[in-house]
């Protein structure tokens, strides 16, 4: 029986964290400065509200999101990944359902999203999930061409 765990971050996991990250990023030529931030700081962002999780797959570490307050009533989903080789085995769905809860019990309001259209079965799970496109106004990355959210009140 293969077993899949959704675990809270731990700085022994950093290299993995920041690994994942970087091989989606690069695979896909959507690496910018703007990701340092947190692939090199994540207790940073931890220690101002933020959640990171990480996919355990029969004791490996294969997927990665993070969770990071905007406001009292927006958080943002960054650096959703599923290492090759693990996809369409419901770990990504699994990492964002895990954000979506986080969110309604703690009041959130909005939960939103950066992505890039190259990012194409991540988008079908952000839309199967109810997430709806917005207008693309203020993004962190010069590479995300999408911006999506699910209202959650």
């Amino acid at each position: 029986m293969k077993e899949l765990l959704i675990k809270s971050y731990e700085d022994k996991y950093h290299q993995q964290f920041k690994e994942i990250s970087l091989n989606w990023l690069h695979a896909h030529n959507l690496y910018e400065k703007a990701d340092d931030d947190l692939l090199d700081n994540p207790q940073k962002f931890l220690d101002k509200g933020s959640f990171i999780f990480l996919a355990h797959f029969n004791s490996k570490i294969v997927g990665t999101i993070s969770l990071v307050p905007v406001n009292d009533t927006t958080f943002e989903i960054l650096k959703l990944g599923v290492v090759d080789g693990y996809k369409g085995l419901g770990i990504g769905n699994k990492l964002m359902q895990t954000c979506i809860d986080i969110c309604k019990e703690k009041n959130i309001e909005i939960l939103t999203l950066e992505s890039s259209s190259k990012l194409e079965s991540a988008l079908k799970l952000y839309e199967k999930l109810g997430f709806k496109h917005v207008e693309i106004v203020d993004v962190h990355f010069e590479s995300a061409d999408v911006k999506m959210e699910l209202k959650l009140k």
